[in-house]
């Protein structure tokens, strides 16, 4: 079954603040480095590496405080059942791993990508917290949203949280370039997201490397 959200406006407003005041608690500053965002009136889909459960509050405030787009967001469906409050913001999960919730997925997120107003719709293609150094292996669903809608801006966010010399962690964002288009088959065009974000992360952790020196 998919738990589709139930956005309501008041509720993600005072959500986005409340994430910005966690975000502000929790780590000494958040670091933003690749490309500048596009400004477009696009869909855009933003994919990024999972090692932590912050990586469900920083989109809501990359999204609502710098991006200024419209927030979806897919997630695990006990976890949406856990936090409920999410449902309100926009994300929305399958409770199941079968086909039939794989495909309402692919269709729910295809309907908010299509229909909403300057939409970006995240995901974590990993599909559960992995430690931050491990080789990325997708599930398929990225691959055939993004074919789905193929007006799409697919960007890799590489995402790190670390200790430098300060009290409190650092959070790193970085921006990938846009995956490109082409006629690969799906797991092709997996792996090759896969690639590109593998990419950032590396380039992240030269950034962090040089923080650290």
């Amino acid at each position: 079954m998919l738990i589709e959200p139930k956005k309501i406006a008041v509720l993600e407003s005072i959500f986005s603040a409340y994430a910005r005041r966690l975000i502000r608690k929790q780590f000494g500053s958040v670091r933003m480095s690749g490309i500048t965002f596009p400004k477009t009136d696009r869909p855009v889909i933003a994919y990024m590496n999972h090692s932590a459960w912050w990586d469900a509050v920083v989109p809501v405030h990359l999204t609502h405080d710098l991006f200024r787009r419209e927030l979806h967001a897919l997630m695990e469906g006990e976890q949406i059942k856990k936090y409920p409050f999410f449902r309100h913001l926009g994300f929305f999960g399958p409770t199941e791993s079968g086909l039939s919730d794989a495909r309402a997925v692919v269709e729910h997120s295809a309907s908010v990508l299509r229909t909403g107003k300057q939409p970006i719709l995240w995901m974590c293609p990993q599909g559960a917290i992995y430690p931050s150094r491990v080789r990325m292996k997708f599930k398929s669903g990225l691959a055939r949203i993004a074919r789905d809608v193929c007006d799409a801006i697919v960007i890799p966010i590489a995402v790190r949280y670390e200790f430098l010399k300060e009290e409190k962690p650092a959070c790193f964002v970085r921006i990938g370039e846009p995956v490109a288009r082409s006629e690969d088959a799906i797991p092709q065009f997996t792996r090759r997201l896969e690639l590109n974000l593998e990419h950032e992360l590396d380039a992240l952790d030269i950034e962090v490397a040089r923080e650290l020196s």
